[in-house]
């Protein structure tokens, strides 16, 4: 459980990465390539925070050469799970994925779900780190992930990275327990980040490799291009293996990825 003080300190700093200063973007789309057909093309819709956000911005003009897919932006920053009076991502995601039947929802979000959860029917505020918590968070896991589903889109769920702040961290892993089990009970792919974003200690990784690439930003919470396009090349791995026919239709993606 995470005490007063440590959640008012992830508040203040859930504040903080949403003036990032990141654009605010909400169910826009990129161009689809020169002459193709909308309806034959694999479309990959992002949904989530400003992490979710990040990859989007990074992939796009990877992406563009592409022939036969095309990237759906659902993703707004500064917003969590846990107040859907300020974003309802449930009816947010259910209208993306009935207007633009996208064949794979790549869903990332947590930055901000350290407040607690806001239940507008039973008008309650369920504190972060308890068990109502836990429940009430992964039931909208599981909403978001089942609806998609049984719309006929594949899901890849990536779990939170490490963090450089230890507090911060340590949420992140109470989140990532709650959304993995949420998620693949309702048919996500589970995308573990943890241990590509930790040395052999277990501790933050800032850069990788031996001329120490960036790997993370400078607020230790989001990413480089580097990093984004890791993360995204270890998804895409990972719904490959889970689904070979999704597999062969982003293969040309993941040669880019890691080019």
């Amino acid at each position: 459980m995470v005490n007063g003080a440590v959640q008012a300190a992830l508040w203040r700093r859930s504040v903080l990465l949403g003036a990032l200063g990141l654009p605010l973007a909400t169910l826009t789309r990129t161009r689809p390539a020169r002459g193709e057909n909308n309806d034959e093309a694999f479309r990959i819709a992002f949904g989530g925070d400003s992490l979710a956000h990040g990859m989007f911005l990074t992939l796009t003009p990877l992406m563009r050469g592409q022939e036969g897919m095309r990237l759906i932006n659902g993703t707004r920053h500064a917003t969590g799970l846990t107040r859907s009076d300020e974003h309802d991502w449930p009816v947010v995601l259910r209208t993306l994925v009935s207007r633009d039947r996208p064949n794979l929802l790549v869903m990332w979000i947590g930055a901000n779900d350290f407040r607690p959860f806001v239940d507008r029917e039973a008008r309650a505020r369920l504190q972060f780190g308890t068990e109502a918590f836990a429940t009430a968070y992964g039931a909208r896991v599981r909403r978001i992930t089942a609806e998609a589903v049984e719309a006929g889109t594949k899901v890849a769920w990536i779990g939170l990275p490490n963090m450089r702040d230890n507090q911060f961290a340590a949420a992140a892993r109470t989140l990532n327990t709650i959304q993995e089990a949420a998620a693949t009970e309702a048919g996500a792919v589970w995308v573990p980040t943890w241990t590509a974003t930790s040395d052999d200690q277990g501790r933050f990784r800032a850069a990788l490799g031996e001329d120490r690439r960036r790997f993370r930003a400078e607020d230790g919470v989001h990413f480089s291009d580097h990093g984004y396009r890791r993360i995204a090349g270890l998804a895409f791995a990972q719904v490959a293996e889970a689904d070979p026919e999704i597999g062969s239709r982003i293969q040309g993606a993941r040669t880019v990825l890691s080019a």
